[in-house]
């Protein structure tokens, strides 16, 4: 009797899943799911968006080398509030 109703619970998950799927799309599903987005938008600028964790992370390369981060960390134990960084960097 207890595998028959892990069965149905099974079922219902994955009836609950796919009916969240058809409903939002599967993109829209994977990034509710996973809770990151990584993409490339124009001008060659990348992010990379971390909801669960709060962080954002935007790059953009420059010629040889060459590339520009912006990040926004969520709030650390140590007392700041926010977490801001923007670096160039080159690479050897």
């Amino acid at each position: 009797m207890a595998s028959k109703s892990k069965r149905n619970m099974l079922a219902e998950i994955i009836e609950t899943r796919l009916g969240l799927m058809d409903l939002l799309g599967e993109d829209l599903y994977k990034i509710l799911e996973s809770g990151r987005i990584k993409t490339k938008m124009p001008f060659g600028i990348e992010s990379d968006i971390d909801f669960y964790n709060s962080q954002l992370n935007i790059q953009k390369k420059f010629g040889e080398g060459y590339q520009l981060d912006f990040d926004i960390n969520k709030p650390s134990p140590s007392g700041y509030k926010d977490d801001f960084r923007i670096g160039v960097t080159k690479k050897f």
